[in-house]
């Protein structure tokens, strides 16, 4: 990769005395050089950015000295121009896993953990669940591929959002974009990368998340007449015990519906990924997941 295309003036504010070599772009505004990664947030206004930069460390001090679990580790930050410095962490993703056929109730025990220490590591409350802004924020009528089974979908949803909403929910200290692509497994550890939207929440909001970034990316999905198959599940339970299943299933299917509507309606639009994710769709909706009483 081309010295160019890393920011010069935010890499000699962060590390004056280390002439950068071995570039790698991540992602946007997002780049790996060397054992560390630049990360910047351009958008973000100060109390954002601060805001973010709280949640890197407290984080950090959630997965101090935890064996076999960690947090990236962050290494110094620069506020004029929004800018992280931060470990960069080895190991393959947890969606990476996935293609490499590792078993999926392997990975959500290992995620599990990994979660539960989280969620407990600060304290923890209890309250009613207001499922309706989670549905307002997701798009109405987008211009995705398979329209009508999107808002069939959203029309279920929106259903059980009825008989949910009150219900008692833990809230806790949550990761907030928890996807298989910020758990990195490495030896014998597994490190969350990605806390921006560190916060307090429902704590099954990142339980449903991570079960639907493992049903949209699985190469196969077993013929279990639910929206989580049964043996995926317990192996989840086993390490995260407090799961309230009817809200972390409303979570699974709102982040389903999210990736469903980001995925284009012309074929060629949209690539290999995006493919897998609407093949794993079509099955969930074959087999009536996003229908409550399948999983009776």
């Amino acid at each position: 990769m081309i010295l160019a295309d890393l920011p010069l003036p935010v890499w000699a504010t962060l590390c004056p005395e280390t002439p950068p070599k071995d570039i790698e772009v991540l992602g946007p505004d997002v780049w790996r050089v060397g054992d560390v990664v630049l990360k910047r947030f351009p958008e973000a206004d100060l109390a954002r950015f601060r805001r973010i930069v709280r949640a890197h460390r407290q984080a950090g001090r959630i997965f101090r000295g935890c064996e076999g679990m960690a947090a990236q580790r962050l290494r110094g930050f620069d506020e004029a121009s929004r800018a992280l410095l931060l470990d960069f962490v080895p190991g393959r993703s947890g969606r990476m896993a996935l293609l490499e056929d590792v078993a999926p109730e392997d990975l959500l025990a290992r995620a599990g953990a990994w979660l539960n220490h989280l969620h407990g590591a600060r304290a923890v409350s209890e309250g009613r669940f207001d499922p309706w802004g989670a549905i307002e924020r997701l798009p109405q009528t987008p211009n995705c591929a398979e329209p009508a089974g999107y808002e069939a979908a959203m029309a279920r949803l929106r259903h059980e959002a009825d008989r949910l909403q009150g219900r008692q929910v833990r809230r806790a200290c949550l990761h907030g974009d928890l996807t298989l692509a910020n758990l990195l497994f490495g030896q014998g550890v597994v490190t969350g990368i990605d806390f921006e939207n560190l916060a307090q929440h429902p704590a099954d909001r990142d339980v449903g998340e991570i079960w639907a970034d493992l049903l949209l990316h699985v190469r196969r999905l077993p013929s279990d007449l639910r929206l989580m198959p049964r043996a995926w599940e317990a192996a989840f339970a086993r390490s995260y015990p407090d799961v309230r299943p009817k809200v972390a299933r409303f979570y699974t299917r709102h982040r389903i519906l999210k990736a469903w509507a980001a995925i284009p309606a012309e074929p060629p639009d949209r690539g290999p990924g995006r493919d897998r994710q609407l093949i794993n769709i079509r099955a969930l909706m074959a087999r009536g997941a996003f229908a409550e009483t399948s999983q009776a």
